[in-house]
């Protein structure tokens, strides 16, 4: 039997990074590929209209890009977040195409205008997660926006992740908020489910 231990959010982090260095940029791009196909099988995309996604922006993340592309062209209405600093709050901004984006002061792209974060009508947010637990609970880059957004949204969240992103149990918090739904490139989690 597997020794299941709680790791803490910074040992996950350091853990993520220094794992997703090790990972070859075709093995990303097939595992992603993999994510990607599960991901558009699921009664939460085929039945979402309204589709929040985060950009990646770093190296060794799934590419939301293909996917963000892949549900344009499927009739889905994209919703990208555009951080805003000082309220530590998101704006929203109707995907329109990649020269709508640009890249902000600390490297992540997002579009240049955004409008307020009503969340309403939202039908799906995809997280980002740096680190997930097989519970749900996600682990970012530490400044806690999305689990302020998360709050605010009754969608389903999901979260892409690799394999090497998983761990049994990650410290958290009572502000952290799960995700409803785990899809890496082998599998798809329901951390709600009671056999995990």
């Amino acid at each position: 039997m597997r020794l299941k231990t709680l790791i803490p959010k910074s040992e996950a982090r350091k853990l993520v990074v220094q794992r997703r260095a090790e990972v070859s940029s075709i093995e990303i791009k097939n595992k992603t590929k993999r994510i990607i196909d599960k991901f558009i099988h699921t009664d939460e995309y085929v039945y979402g209209s309204v589709i929040h996604c985060y950009v990646n922006s770093r190296p060794g993340e799934v590419d939301t890009r293909s996917l963000i592309d892949l549900m344009t062209s499927s009739g889905k209405s994209v919703i990208i977040p555009k951080l805003n600093k000082k309220t530590k709050t998101f704006a929203r901004f109707h995907f329109m195409g990649w020269d709508s984006l640009i890249k902000n002061s600390e490297g992540y792209w997002e579009p240049k205008l955004g409008v307020d974060e009503d969340l309403s009508d939202v039908d799906l947010i995809i997280v980002p997660s740096l680190a997930v637990s097989l519970a749900g609970h996600r682990v970012g880059y530490g400044g806690g926006y999305y689990d302020r957004l998360l709050r605010n949204s009754f969608a389903p969240k999901v979260a892409l992740a690799f394999e090497f992103q998983l761990f049994d149990y990650i410290e958290n918090s009572i502000h952290d908020i799960r995700v409803d739904k785990i899809i890496t490139e082998r599998r798809i989690i329901d951390p709600r489910s009671p056999s995990k």
